[in-house]
């Protein structure tokens, strides 16, 4: 298994408001990604306490007592509680918050559980295919799903930044949790909105096919800054492909 990862500003963001997590202990390994929002570098500072919040606890955890759903809920929620309290503390912060998408991987089990609030994504690629494994916590999505609007209005409506659910937004915040296998073969994929607003899943694929992990991650970020680089892009791939292999395969 490897790993590859990178957050870039983007060209039109002054600051990059995106953070990441690798971190590994024992038989589990944490990947994260996060999408800070917020005016005075507020989302900045809201995706520092998640991604800080999130690793220490995963850093401190008891591996002969961790259990990765409950490990994500309670992160989730120390989060939420720290962002608020700094909002609360510092009228500058106030409203600040950020979306979440984290991937605990058992690599004993060779089960991956993922967690996600708000539109940060993570894809599984399995077999030539993508599919996003997350579910996008926003405006534009639950018209999409009422049958309000098509896919192809969705792709440019005026709210479709419009996050519904995101750490710090309310007193209490629900992650959506997701239990997956990781196979040999398989390439998981986390990312921020910055290279899924400007890259289309079908593309996102096909770079991976034609660069290989290794080299996929710097090529995606470029492809989302040509096509505008409108937002900060955050990139994490765990490539547990058998050396040797194609992709394809």
């Amino acid at each position: 298994m490897k790993i590859f990862f990178e957050t870039n500003k983007g060209l039109m963001r002054e600051n990059n408001e995106d953070n990441l997590i690798v971190e590994e202990i024992e038989q589990y390994s944490l990947f994260a990604v996060a999408d800070g929002m917020g005016g005075h570098s507020a989302g900045e500072i809201a995706s520092s306490i998640a991604a800080e919040t999130i690793r220490e606890l995963f850093i401190k955890a008891k591996v002969e007592d961790f259990q990765p759903p409950t490990f994500i809920i309670d992160s989730i929620e120390l989060s939420n509680y720290k962002i608020r309290q700094e909002a609360k503390e510092n009228p500058d912060y106030s409203g600040m918050g950020t979306t979440v998408t984290m991937a605990v991987l058992d690599k004993v089990l060779k089960t991956i559980y993922i967690g996600n609030v708000g539109d940060s994504r993570a894809y599984m690629l399995r077999k030539g295919q993508i599919k996003q494994i997350t579910t996008d916590h926003t405006y534009v999505n639950e018209l999409l799903k009422d049958g309000e609007i098509t896919l192809e209005e969705a792709k440019n409506h005026p709210k479709k930044n419009v996050i519904t659910r995101a750490l710090g937004g309310e007193e209490f915040v629900h992650a959506d949790i997701f239990e997956i296998d990781f196979y040999e073969n398989d390439i998981l994929l986390l990312c921020t909105d910055g290279l899924t607003t400007h890259v289309s899943d079908d593309r996102i694929l096909e770079i991976i096919k034609k660069y290989g992990s290794s080299e996929s991650v710097e090529k995606l970020i470029k492809q989302a800054n040509d096509n505008g680089g409108t937002d900060n892009i955050t990139i994490i791939i765990v490539d547990n492909i058998i050396r040797g292999e194609t992709y394809d395969r």
